[in-house]
């Protein structure tokens, strides 16, 4: 079920808008409406910035703008796609630095708008295959599987180290680290090293007997037996690349 956030100042637009949405995706549809974008922005600053899937924003807006409020999501790391609507074409441009997924202006025909939601599922589907969310003690954060190096079990937490350096600690983990990383052990790209370890594929550089080298030229040590699995698994990873 997405999860859309609706803002807009106009009730007669959102009675609309929202009207077009229950009929695009019937009760698929998880829909919080606000008026106001400063309330939109405190809402998802204090709950999340993984609480909405899709954000539909208002350009014209009492002291804060769409497109200003667009710019703070995404200086919040937020990729979520945004949807404008507005009056008015002149702000068509300003969309494009939010990175806006579409500008439609009012009144919003409803098959445009079914069309650009279909390209909104698409966007969504491809972010969500493409990243995990992990709950930290400062919040959630999103992380793109292609930036894993490898993670490992810290401290009874899931610690996952990026390509650029960057350190991601999970809150203290309630279950198995290895349950804990199921969701990236369903791709081909990562295997577990022991109990301890989740390695990606991609960024295994040299198998040596004991240990393997990564991209970042760290060596983890490969558990006792289980060398030649990791090895086939690793050339099988790269003849299908």
């Amino acid at each position: 079920m997405l999860k859309i956030a609706l803002c807009d100042d106009d009730r007669d637009q959102i009675n609309k808008i929202k009207e077009h949405l229950l009929e695009y995706f019937k009760t698929d549809v998880n829909l919080t409406v606000f008026t106001n974008s400063r309330t939109l922005l405190d809402h998802v600053e204090w709950n999340g910035k993984e609480l909405f899937d899709l954000y539909i924003l208002d350009v014209i807006m009492p002291e804060l703008s769409g497109i200003e409020l667009g710019l703070q999501l995404r200086n919040m790391d937020i990729s979520a796609p945004i949807i404008y609507l507005t009056g008015s074409k002149d702000y068509a441009v300003d969309s494009y630095n939010v990175h806006a997924l579409h500008y439609l202006v009012k009144p919003v025909e409803k098959e445009k708008l079914f069309s650009v939601l279909k390209q909104a599922e698409l966007l969504i589907e491809r972010l969500k295959t493409h990243s995990i969310t992990v709950n930290t003690s400062d919040g959630t954060v999103i992380i793109r599987t292609p930036d894993i190096l490898f993670a490992e079990l810290y401290e009874r937490s899931a610690r996952y180290n990026l390509i650029n350096g960057d350190v991601v600690d999970s809150q203290k983990l309630r279950v198995s680290f290895q349950k804990a990383v199921s969701e990236l052990l369903e791709r081909d790209n990562f295997i577990m090293l022991g109990s301890s370890f989740l390695v990606n594929l991609h960024y295994i550089k040299k198998v040596g007997k004991k240990e393997l080298m990564l991209a970042n030229k760290k060596s983890l040590t490969i558990p006792k037996g289980t060398r030649n699995d990791l090895l086939n698994k690793w050339m099988d990873y790269w003849m299908e690349e």
